[in-house]
């Protein structure tokens, strides 16, 4: 369901038309879609959305677009007008070494330039990082609405801050963040949006573990099940990472934020002792790491307002990912 066409030249898009400007242009023999250049003609939603839809059958990637995907165009492109943005809608562009990308909506102010992009269908991580680079290399940021991979995006993910990306309901909302898409795209181009965690700030750590005492040596130490990092005081907002994770004891140990050596939970069941080297074995299988919280009586430290260093967090980000939030949660 395209929303652009062109008529003798003029580029016309459906929703910038007033009604009787709209239906007078059924019948017209000269207008064209903008992706194909086949014949047009102009159509309404059942919700009454205008739109262009071919005229024939024929090979046109863009002749499927679902009813959901229209009407987020429509929706993202007054929004961000309506944030003081130039906004055009199914923008085509090109790469510097001559790549084409077709933009659902274009945002403009000065020099940035900010793509957003509705993924109604499925897509590959592979297909949509380099998606993601075509418009890197243009210049453009691309920021991304998926209909899929819900169970993903509700995780931190590692590559968040090269490929913003976030899950859409069918009713146009952003359930992470519990916001409607228009009042998203206010977020979004206003600056009020960050990834957490961030470079230098503030964060509290929840250790869920599992105490052990190695009855060689008598030193105590804790088998890790999992670590929550959280935003102070809104704790809703999280990262986890599991306590298999290869290499989570150590960097517990490496910031010396508790009282007892940490140890990565053994993937095999058998670790060795901190202390003395002594083989042991983990009292219980490690669950999967999503329900290690509720589900075992394990007991969990905690310390708030921990300064991550740039390495620290550098780990974070690879082990557990970002997750996209509010800036003001964010600000001290």
């Amino acid at each position: 369901m395209p929303l652009t066409a062109r008529l003798n030249g003029t580029r016309l898009i459906s929703v910038d038309l007033a009604p009787e400007a709209f239906e007078a242009l059924r019948g017209e023999a000269g207008l064209q879609m903008t992706c194909c250049d086949a014949g047009a003609r102009v159509k309404r939603s059942v919700r009454g959305l205008p739109f262009f839809a071919h005229a024939a059958r024929g090979a046109c990637e863009y002749a499927g677009e679902s009813e959901l995907h229209a009407h987020a165009k429509a929706e993202l492109l007054h929004a961000a007008r309506e944030a003081g943005w130039a906004a055009d809608v199914e923008v085509r562009g090109r790469t510097p070494d001559g790549q084409t990308w077709r933009a659902d909506v274009l945002c403009e102010r000065g020099r940035t330039r900010i793509a957003f992009e509705v993924q109604r269908s499925g897509i590959t991580l592979q297909d949509l990082h380099a998606r993601q680079a075509t418009y890197r290399a243009s210049g453009v940021r691309g920021l991304w609405l998926m209909r899929t991979r819900e169970r993903d995006l509700r995780r931190g993910q590692p590559w968040q801050a090269d490929t913003p990306a976030l899950f859409m309901t069918e009713q146009r909302t952003l359930p992470s963040l519990g916001l409607a898409l228009p009042e998203f795209v206010h977020a979004a181009l206003g600056g009020h949006l960050a990834l957490f965690p961030a470079p230098e700030a503030p964060v509290d750590l929840e250790v869920q573990q599992e105490p052990g005492r190695c009855y060689r040596c008598g030193q105590t130490h804790h088998l890790v099940r999992a670590v929550r990092v959280r935003v102070p005081e809104a704790l809703e907002v999280q990262v986890v990472i599991p306590g298999n994770r290869e290499g989570v004891g150590e960097w517990l140990n490496e910031g010396q934020w508790w009282p007892t050596r940490c140890v990565t939970w053994p993937a095999g069941g058998v670790y060795r002792c901190p202390t003395c080297q002594m083989l042991r074995s983990a009292t219980r299988f490690q669950p999967k790491w999503f329900q290690a919280d509720r589900s075992y009586p394990s007991s969990t430290i905690g310390r708030r307002d921990v300064q991550l260093t740039a390495a620290q967090h550098d780990w974070v980000v690879q082990a557990a990912g970002q997750v996209w939030t509010y800036r003001s949660l964010l600000d001290p």
